[in-house]
């Protein structure tokens, strides 16, 4: 079973790159590259679920609007998250008049986003030994760039820093494999895969929610 679990995840066709390959950024995960919209994720795994050539049995669990993707791919969960510009910020971050949503990459620090954009994905599957899934990982990725073990030296998580930062805004991704404690060994059942560029845009967006709030707050404000 575990053989068969980590085939799936790591082996399968278009999941990662054939260990020829050194990629030297993370752009996506599998078929779904960072900043595509809700939509267009979903409508490809609709696609391919009543694909009656498909060899994969692919199911969709649960949907949130522009925020989350919950599917079932060959036995594995994979949670596809989704960001849009909040609400409050759409006066510092005015959408373009007339003309599609751009790529996140290029513009994406300096527009209003009222549809939702990949920048994450999680996957959740049964236990293996964390030592055979970042032995894995590292004949893709190479080593981590960090890891950490908590006090009990089973727990932690090691990070994947796949990001080429000399392009401006950066482009590529993390990865990051979460460790836990079973019988005493530490196990793996959760790897999460993030947008660098992405991470930034929300972070920025963080900081201007709170100074717009403080604002309204200020002139709203009966003395």
């Amino acid at each position: 079973m575990k053989k068969y679990l980590l085939f799936l995840l790591f082996c399968f066709p278009g999941y990662l790159f054939s260990q020829t390959e050194m990629p030297n950024t993370l752009d996506g995960f599998a078929e779904a590259s960072w900043g595509m919209t809700f939509e267009s994720i979903r409508e490809k795994f609709l696609s391919m679920a009543t694909n009656p050539d498909s060899k994969e049995k692919i199911e969709i669990l649960n949907e949130k609007k522009d925020v989350s993707l919950l599917i079932r791919r060959n036995g594995i969960l994979y949670l596809y998250r989704f960001y849009k510009t909040p609400e409050l910020l759409k006066e510092v971050r005015p959408k373009r008049e007339g003309q599609p949503e751009t790529d996140p990459t290029i513009d994406g620090q300096t527009e209003f986003r009222e549809n939702g954009i990949l920048f994450s994905v999680g996957v959740t599957f049964n236990l293996v030994p964390s030592d055979k899934i970042k032995q894995k990982l590292e004949s893709k990725y190479g080593k981590p760039r960090k890891e950490s073990i908590g006090d009990d030296k089973v727990s932690g998580a090691a990070i994947w820093e796949l990001v080429e930062r000399r392009e401006n805004p950066p482009r590529g991704g993390f990865a990051v494999v979460w460790r836990e404690g079973y019988k005493k060994l530490p196990y793996t059942r959760r790897i999460d895969y993030f947008s660098a560029n992405i991470r930034e845009i929300i972070a920025k967006d963080y900081v201007d929610f709170f100074s717009v709030q403080e604002t309204k707050t200020l002139r709203d404000l009966i003395p």
